[in-house]
C-alpha cells in the first residue's frame, strides 16, 4: 500500500506529498480469528486499526483514516467512531491527522513492553490491544531478544536484521530497557525475565558444544 511518507510536511495536499509503499497484515489469520470471537467484529477491526497504524509507521510511512477505511473496507465514519473508542480507552492511534498536531508519541509495542513490566498479564493486555494473546506474547519475544543481544554488544542495525524488525523499533525498545533500569519494580521483573529467557537458551548452547566435541 502506497502511503504518505512520516518525514512528509503538513502543508502540501496528499496528492502533493512524498510517498512510501508499506506492506501491512491486514489479516493475521488464526490470531484475528481469536480476537473476533472474542470480542466480535468491532474489536477485532480496532485491534486491526492499531497494528496496522504501527506497521506504517516502523516502515516509514502514516496512514489517514480513509486509508484504514480503504484497507479495512468499511466507511471512514466507522474508522472514525473506532478511533474515538480506543482514545477513550487510553490509546493514541497513529494516523496522520493524530500525528499533525502532537507529534508521534508513543507506540503501542513499547506501551506493551511497559504493561508487562508492571506484571500485567498477557490476557489482560491482549484484550486492551484487541489483540490474541500468541501476537502480545511475540512482540515481547521480540523485544527480550533486543535486550540480549544489546547486551552482547551487537550493533542496533545488526539486532534489527536479526531479528527481522525495524531499526526504529529496536531503538523504542531499547528506550524502555534503559528506563526500566532506572525503575526498581521494573528492574526486577526485567532481571527476572532475562534470567529464564538465558536458562532455556543455555540447554541449546550445551548441546551444540557437545556436539562439536562428538564431530
Amino acid at each position: 500500500m502506497v502511503v504518505a511518507s512520516l518525514k512528509a510536511p503538513f502543508g502540501p495536499p496528499l496528492t502533493e506529498t512524498d510517498k512510501v509503499e508499506v506492506t501491512l497484515t491486514i489479516d493475521a489469520g488464526a490470531e484475528d480469528a481469536e480476537v473476533k470471537a472474542r470480542e466480535k467484529r468491532d474489536g477485532l477491526r480496532r485491534g486491526r486499526i492499531l497494528r496496522l497504524t504501527e506497521e506504517a509507521l516502523e516502515q516509514g510511512g502514516v496512514l489517514t483514516q480513509e486509508d484504514l477505511a480503504r484497507a479495512l473496507r468499511v466507511h471512514a465514519r466507522t474508522i472514525r467512531r473506532d478511533v474515538q473508542v480506543l482514545k477513550a480507552e487510553g490509546h493514541l492511534v497513529h494516523t496522520r491527522g493524530r500525528l499533525k498536531g502532537v507529534g508521534r508519541g508513543q507506540t503501542h509495542k513499547v506501551r506493551i513492553i511497559e504493561l508487562l513490566l508492571d506484571r500485567e498479564g498477557y490476557d489482560k493486555i491482549a484484550r486492551w490491544m484487541h489483540h490474541s494473546p500468541q501476537a502480545i506474547k511475540r512482540y515481547v519475544s521480540i523485544f527480550w531478544r533486543v535486550v540480549v543481544l544489546h547486551r552482547q554488544g551487537t550493533p542496533v542495525e545488526e539486532i534489527a536484521f536479526l531479528t527481522q524488525t525495524s531499526v526504529r523499533l529496536v531503538k523504542e525498545y531499547l528506550a524502555v530497557y534503559e528506563a526500566a533500569m532506572g525503575v526498581p519494580r521494573r528492574r526486577e521483573k526485567l532481571e527476572e525475565e532475562l534470567a529464564r529467557v538465558s536458562a532455556r537458551q543455555k540447554p541449546s548452547c550445551e548441546e551444540g558444544k557437545k556436539g562439536a566435541v562428538r564431530g
